[in-house]
């Protein structure tokens, strides 16, 4: 009788301790039996860059793989790369735009990977005093009207940032169907964000001037009057909205939508890549986290927004899910079922578009260098 209580007894523990270390196909942390492992994750003020990992903590994903995230908001990317790719790093991973998603093609210095695909964004936008750009007749701001505004006038953007690029891309469409010496073309005293443009003519009244401004400080400039207001800007959300709602002379006029549908601009999730290497299962933990919280927040937009702002310390209904196109189940599966699939396909695009601003003489990573998501096809694999 004793030999087969005993014997039960082992049974009923062998049962308790598989049934809490695994969950849903993968190795799972026992809720409260283990010290959580911290993160250094950085996040962006904004919905793109704040809901995913402010909804992972207020859902409890992220404890429930182990982690314990030490966030940091960051204001730009250019100093989360910095950060990143310190001798000293006070970052282990963060949310990126595409604006600084030319760090992980960089071969030099501390390397960087691309580990998460987040979401499609759509928060720059390019917003002007009202009378400055003159719509159609169907009232929009067409590639006409965009041609006429800008020719001549100057831009107040950071450079550094998606923003940057997104102008480029734009200031490229604008250009579709002129002469060359009638394009519009870019000045800036930025020389490093003039890496690998060449301006069709050197005609002045074509001439754009792009002014390096920092996306914090675009409501203030153009809130002031006289001399020193700032007309034209490209901003990365909330900036823009917050111009437009606080600033009653402004408007919109350019979006994504004012781009050609295969310049997309990918939100990802990057890693030190010596982190990587050094913590697997740790980063595996984490981007699993990442992936059963998108999943989530595909379904639950308006809450994670809310979840994003309390991170953020931004006031209720700041932040709008309309920034960005945020996928699901279905797309994550369709996105990645092949490298011909169409999420391959947006982070070639993205690649691709920060080639250029590698670093003059240095050797670029070929795109399968850059990328490490190995976990997260495993996640989309495992958590269906």
């Amino acid at each position: 009788m004793k030999k087969t209580c005993g014997l039960v007894f082992i049974l009923v523990m062998i049962t308790v301790f598989v049934s809490s270390v695994w969950a849903g196909g993968q190795r799972m942390p026992a809720p409260g039996a283990q010290p959580l492992t911290k993160v250094n994750v950085a996040v962006h003020r904004n919905a793109p860059g704040a809901s995913l990992v402010a909804a992972a903590i207020e859902r409890g994903y992220f404890k429930e793989y182990g982690i314990d995230p030490q966030v940091t908001i960051v204001e730009s990317g250019p100093v989360e790369m910095a950060a990143m790719r310190a001798d000293n790093p006070t970052l282990d991973i963060g949310y990126i735009g595409p604006g600084v998603a030319w760090n992980p093609i960089d071969s030099t210095g501390n390397s960087l990977s691309f580990v998460f695909f987040d979401q499609l964004g759509k928060s720059e936008k390019m917003v002007a005093r009202k009378g400055i750009f003159t719509p159609n007749s169907s009232g929009k701001f067409d590639h006409a009207a965009l041609y006429n505004g800008l020719r001549g006038k100057t831009v107040y953007m950071e450079v550094g940032t998606t923003p940057g690029g997104w102008f480029k891309d734009l200031l490229t469409a604008i250009n579709t169907g002129y002469a060359a010496q009638d394009q519009l073309w870019i000045h800036c005293e930025v020389a490093a964000y003039l890496s690998g443009y060449t301006a069709p003519n050197n005609r002045p009244e074509n001439r754009v001037v792009v002014v390096n401004y920092a996306n914090a400080n675009l409501p203030a400039g153009m809130a002031t009057a006289g001399s020193s207001t700032v007309d034209i800007a490209v901003g990365f959300e909330p900036i823009p909205s917050t111009i437009i709602r606080t600033v009653n002379t402004v408007e919109q006029v350019a979006d994504q939508d004012s781009l050609p549908s295969d310049k997309v601009n990918p939100g990802t999730f990057v890693a030190r890549t010596r982190w990587l290497q050094d913590n697997p299962d740790v980063a595996k933990n984490f981007i699993f986290a990442l992936y059963k919280t998108a999943l989530w927040r595909a379904v639950n937009l308006e809450e994670s927004m809310r979840m994003a702002e309390r991170l953020c310390a931004l006031p209720d209904g700041t932040l709008s899910h309309t920034t960005a196109f945020y996928p699901g189940l279905a797309e994550y599966n369709a996105w990645f079922a092949n490298p011909n699939a169409e999420g391959y396909g947006y982070l070639r695009s993205l690649y691709n578009m920060r080639l250029p601003n590698i670093p003059a003489g240095t050797t670029p990573k070929s795109f399968e260098q850059a990328f490490d998501l190995r976990f997260m096809l495993q996640a989309i694999q495992e958590l269906r």
